[in-house]
């Protein structure tokens, strides 16, 4: 089974994530169950409520029908609504340290998330994601079904696992490069995969300065896909590495305390 997930980035550098297996996948899966549980419960108990409550309570009755479908639909509404408004992290892949991507290495989208998670009901079948489970065995990756038919991956977001360079060896990391300027709002959804990256493209030598800032919109475009917000917000007119060496800095203070 292959555990690197790897795609080549638009400088032609090919990076791979590790991607997680069925023992995080599922400690993640734990916890979003136990928040759904509750939101599931929370539906029902409130609709009980207002029965009892109600003076009405022979015209509440029939709601409790549309109360509990709606409940059951509770879990493909939160991983889609998770998943698209935090770049691929529900709160469970965002404590263990998981995300969903595309195949591009892009956090998954809207419609592919809602692919992957209705698909979700059959890996859960016959109990316990035992279809998915077999899927994750069987394939070269540990990709559930709803995976196969989204094209996506679970990957571990805690930075690059492995860098190839298609040119010259990178020179020094970068240190110190510009004044860090204010807040980049898109930065707040980027972890260490996205300094790795970064910090790669401003070491990367034999650039000319056209092809340098050439690459540095592509990488700018690509962070803003991956943080599924635009980096240069406010900034359209700034040159594109300097836009870059803000965003490193910026990062690995984060990242890495003062």
């Amino acid at each position: 089974m292959q555990q690197g997930f790897g795609y080549r980035t638009p400088e032609s550098l090919v990076l791979s994530q590790p991607v997680a297996g069925i023992g995080s996948r599922g400690l993640a899966a734990a916890v979003d169950s136990v928040i759904i549980l509750i939101l599931m419960l929370a539906l029902v108990f409130g609709a009980l409520a207002m029965n009892a409550i109600s003076p009405s309570a022979h015209a509440l009755g029939p709601l409790l029908i549309p109360i509990v479908v709606v409940a059951s639909v509770v879990p493909v509404v939160y991983y889609v609504v998770c998943e698209v408004s935090t770049a691929g992290r529900s709160p469970g892949k965002l404590i263990f340290g998981l995300r969903v991507v595309d195949l591009q290495g892009v956090p998954v989208g809207l419609a592919d998330s809602m692919v992957r998670n209705l698909i979700r009901i059959l890996d859960f079948l016959p109990l316990l994601y035992g279809i998915g489970v077999v899927a994750m065995f069987a394939g070269r990756q540990p990709r559930r079904l709803g995976d196969l038919a989204a094209g996506t991956v679970v990957v571990h977001d805690h930075g690059v696992r492995r860098l190839q360079a298609a040119a010259a060896p990178v020179g020094p990391a970068p240190t110190a490069l510009v004044d860090p300027g204010p807040p980049l709002a898109a930065l707040q959804r980027c972890g260490r995969f996205e300094l790795d990256l970064v910090g790669e493209f401003l070491r990367r030598p034999g650039l000319t300065p056209e092809r340098r800032r050439k690459v540095a919109r592509e990488l700018v475009a690509a962070l803003s896909a991956r943080a599924g917000a635009a980096l240069d917000a406010g900034a359209e007119s700034e040159d594109p590495v300097h836009l870059l060496e803000r965003s490193y800095l910026q990062l690995r203070q984060r990242l890495s305390g003062p």
